[in-house]
């Protein structure tokens, strides 16, 4: 009776476990998981829509989140759709920007206060969503490989939508970083990671990755330095992972190179930065990567942005923001003259 017994509760815990794996949420998540990677995703890099891209990620990780109360891992779709979803917040804290740099040129000290105030709490919200793809990214890596973010070995990674998800983590744990000081510091952005993420870089390819990798490592040195010798250095290493991303087509190195330029303040290296991803003729993009292109050419956009405002009151022009106001063409005296005749 007892054996009976025994036999018995052993098979309703088979049953039960067995219904557990087989549950239809799991199931669904892991076919929402699969289809995603394989169909959606490049799909997705393919498009410029930025805005689509990111109310997408804000519709859709919310119902991927429910997913992984059934053993569903979407860490790997959770940190593209957190970096997704943060361009939206990112360019809405510009716009603030903007509107407090121009209130305060106008004089309207209280205006300018208030956009600066909601320029920052926007900036706080976009750093979290980026640090949230930067740990989710650490999260996958963990789980599948043991591999701790920047720690150890690196993981033998061969599947390009893997060593992508090292890409877009670490590039969103820099941009988490900018974010984090942008706002004050309400982010809470723990200064132990960026070392990490410069060691993580070394795991990936960086002729294959567009010169990317070089410039996240190049770019936490100019920032953190060791000294000035080193980040002399680092600014070189950037701009020769620019050289990379224009060989490759991807533009992602330049983003990085005028992000870390407008950080430190060094007028000299956003000038250049800036005439370097101007100079990139389109037709030589990577289609494959439309959507990390659309990224870059953004993020450029908004640093120009705030140049030309704190120096000519407006945001930069819509084409040949690299050709600037202290080197724009003046008419010949000959010219001058025809039109005073006429």
């Amino acid at each position: 009776m007892a054996t009976f017994r025994t036999t018995y509760r052993l098979s309703i815990l088979s049953m039960a476990l067995l219904s557990a794996a087989c549950s239809p949420n799991r199931l669904i998540g892991n076919q929402v998981n699969h289809f995603s990677l394989q169909n959606v995703l490049p799909v997705v890099m393919k498009t410029d829509d930025i805005p689509m891209v990111c109310h997408a990620n804000e519709t859709n990780t919310p119902l991927l989140m429910s997913f992984a109360p059934f053993g569903v891992d979407v860490n790997m779709l959770l940190a593209f759709g957190y970096s997704g979803a943060s361009a939206c917040t990112a360019s809405e804290a510009h716009e603030k920007e903007l509107w407090s740099m121009q209130a305060e040129k106008q004089g309207l000290i209280y205006m300018a206060q208030d956009a600066r105030i909601a320029q920052q709490l926007l900036n706080r919200d976009a750093g979290k969503r980026q640090l949230k793809a930067y740990k989710h990214a650490a999260e996958y890596f963990k789980i599948n490989y043991q591999y701790e973010m920047g720690e150890g070995k690196c993981p033998n990674i061969k599947d390009d939508n893997e060593q992508l998800l090292l890409i877009i983590g670490a590039t969103s744990g820099l941009q988490a970083l900018k974010n984090d000081i942008a706002s004050g510091r309400l982010v809470d952005f723990d200064m132990g990671l960026p070392a990490k993420i410069g060691r993580a870089m070394s795991c990936l390819d960086n002729e294959k990755w567009w010169g990317e990798p070089k410039a996240i490592q190049a770019g936490l040195t100019v920032i953190l330095p060791k000294d000035a010798e080193a980040e002399a250095e680092g600014w070189k290493a950037l701009q020769d992972a620019t050289d990379i991303g224009l060989q490759t087509g991807v533009r992602l190195s330049h983003a990085t190179y005028a992000s870390i330029a407008s950080m430190k303040g060094r007028e000299d290296h956003l000038r250049d930065s800036l005439k370097r991803f101007e100079s990139i003729p389109v037709a030589t993009l990577n289609s494959q990567y439309t959507l990390l292109n659309a990224m870059a050419e953004l993020q450029v956009r908004h640093i120009a942005n705030i140049y030309w405002m704190k120096y000519e009151g407006h945001r930069a022009p819509t084409e040949n923001f690299s050709k600037f106001w202290d080197e724009q063409e003046k008419p010949s005296q000959a010219l001058n003259q025809l039109l005073d005749d006429l």
